[in-house]
C-alpha cells in the first residue's frame, strides 16, 4: 500500500512541479457604506479539464467575456456557507499556457454568514474567506499568489495583511509572491504596532497584559519552534481586534486574534502563552486539507506543538494541567479520523493528546525527526504522515496511531 501511495504521490508532484500556482489580480473599492467594486482576474497555469469557484450570492457578477475554448456553467452552492454561486469553467482544450478568468462583480461587502465577525464595523474591516468577498476554489484548498490594490479605505485606517503592504493614501497595494487559501486583510482604527522575533503584533492597546503576554510569547514561541523546524518562512503578522465573538484563525504569516472579554488585569499568563504558540506553530502546519479528515495535521499538530511549548516554557505541572482539561473535555469525542473533517474537541483535545501518546511510544528524538520531516512536506496528508512514522518509529507504532485516530 505505501508503495503504491509512493508512486502516486510521485506522480502528483512531478505532474505539477512546473505548473505555477493561480495567480489572482484583484482591482477593489470600497464606498462609506461598504459596497464594493471588484474586479478580479484568475490566471491559471495548470491543464485541467474544469475548474469551479464560489462567490457569495450577494454580489451581482457582470457578463463575462471568456477566453476561446472556455464556458462557464453555475448552479447554486449552500457549502461550506449558505447563499453562494458555483461557477464551473469548462476547458474544450486544456492548456498550461497562461489562461485569464476574470470576474467583475459589485455588491455590500456585509454578510450574515460571518462567523460572529461582521466585514465592516465602526472601527474598520476585518475580511477573510468566511465572507466569501473573492472567487474562492470550490475544492476550498486552491491556493495562489496575489497583487491587489483595494481602494477606499480611509487614512486612518491601519492595515494588516500578508506579504509586502504598500499603503496609499485612499487604499492599500498588497503583493502575496507565497500561497494561501484566503485573502485576508484588517484595516482598522487605532491599531498600534510591536516586534517580536520574526512577528509583528498590532492591537490598539499595547500596554494591556493581554497583548503584552501575546507578544512576549509570540517571541519566545517563534524562536522555540525555530530550533526544530528552521527559520520562520515568513514574518507572520498578528492583529488582535476587538469584537464581542472570540473567533481567531490563522492563515501562512498571518493570524487574527480577539480580545473576546479577555483583557481582565489579573488574567493568567498561560492561556495567552499557549494560544500564542498554536498560531506560531501554523507558520509550518497549514498545508493540509480544511475539508477532510486530514485537517488534523493542520490543527492537532499545531496544538500538540504549543503542549510542547507550554512544558519548555511554563514546566510538566502546566502541561499536565492542560493534559488533564484535554483528557476531560475529549471522554466523549469519537474517532478524529473515519468522518470526515474532525470536529473542534476532536481537533484540539483528542488529537493532540493522540499526538502525546505517540511522542511517549517512540521517545523524543524520534517524535522530533517525525515532525521535522513532515513539516518539510510540499503536502500534508494521513498517508504521507503514516509512512514517514512506519519508517521513523516502526510498523507497530503507525499501525497503533491509526487505530488510535479511527477509535
Amino acid at each position: 500500500m505505501h508503495k503504491i501511495l509512493g508512486l502516486v504521490l510521485a506522480g502528483l508532484l512531478a505532474g505539477t512541479a512546473h505548473a505555477a500556482p493561480p495567480h489572482y489580480k484583484v482591482a477593489a473599492s470600497f464606498d462609506p457604506a461598504g459596497k464594493l467594486d471588484a474586479d478580479v482576474t484568475v490566471t491559471l497555469t495548470e491543464a485541467l479539464p474544469e475548474k469551479a469557484f464560489l462567490l457569495s450570492r450577494r454580489f451581482v457578477l457582470q457578463p463575462m467575456k471568456l477566453p476561446k475554448g472556455v464556458t462557464v456553467t453555475s448552479e447554486n452552492a449552500e457549502s461550506p456557507v449558505e447563499e453562494l454561486t458555483k461557477y464551473i469553467f469548462h476547458f474544450a482544450r486544456p492548456t498550461a499556457k497562461p489562461v485569464d478568468l476574470n470576474f467583475r462583480y459589485s455588491g455590500p461587502i456585509q454578510t450574515k454568514y460571518d462567523s460572529g465577525a461582521p466585514a465592516l464595523r465602526p472601527e474598520g474591516y476585518e475580511l477573510f474567506i468566511d465572507h466569501m468577498w473573492f472567487p474562492v476554489g470550490a475544492d476550498i484548498q486552491t491556493r495562489f499568489t496575489v497583487d491587489a490594490e483595494i481602494e477606499g479605505l480611509e487614512p486612518d485606517l491601519v492595515v494588516v495583511a500578508q506579504g509586502d503592504v504598500t499603503r496609499t493614501k485612499t487604499g492599500v497595494k498588497i503583493h502575496r509572491d507565497f500561497i494561501d487559501i484566503d485573502l485576508p486583510m484588517v484595516a482598522m482604527r487605532g491599531l498600534k504596532r510591536a516586534e517580536a522575533h520574526g512577528v509583528e503584533f498590532f492591537s490598539r492597546d499595547l500596554t494591556s497584559r493581554l497583548a503584552g503576554f501575546h507578544v512576549k510569547n509570540a517571541d519566545t514561541s517563534a524562536r522555540y519552534f525555530e530550533t526544530l523546524f528552521g527559520p520562520l518562512p515568513h514574518t507572520v503578522r498578528m492583529a488582535m481586534v476587538w469584537r464581542a465573538k472570540g473567533l481567531g484563525y490563522a492563515r501562512t504569516a498571518y493570524t487574527v486574534l480577539s480580545e473576546g472579554g479577555r483583557s481582565a488585569p489579573d488574567i493568567p499568563e498561560i492561556g495567552p502563552a499557549r494560544y500564542v504558540a498554536h498560531e506560531i506553530a501554523h507558520a509550518w502546519w497549514m498545508l493540509a486539507s480544511p475539508l477532510t479528515d486530514d485537517f488534523w495535521l493542520v490543527e492537532s499538530a499545531a496544538e500538540y506543538m504549543s503542549m510542547r511549548y507550554v512544558e519548555a516554557q511554563f514546566g510538566a505541572v502546566e502541561l499536565q494541567k492542560n493534559i488533564d482539561a484535554k483528557v476531560t473535555g475529549s471522554k466523549d469525542a469519537g474517532p478524529v479520523m473515519g468522518h470526515g473533517r474532525p470536529n473542534r474537541v476532536q481537533l484540539y483535545g483528542k488529537g493532540p493528546l493522540i499526538l502525546w501518546d505517540l511522542d511517549k511510544r517512540i521517545g523524543r528524538p524520534a517524535m522530533d525527526k517525525l515532525m521535522i520531516t513532515m513539516a518539510r512536506e510540499p503536502a500534508h496528508t494521513t498517508p504521507i504522515f503514516l509512512k514517514h512514522l512506519t519508517e521513523i518509529g516502526g510498523a507497530d507504532a503507525a499501525k497503533w496511531f491509526d487505530t488510535a485516530m479511527h477509535s
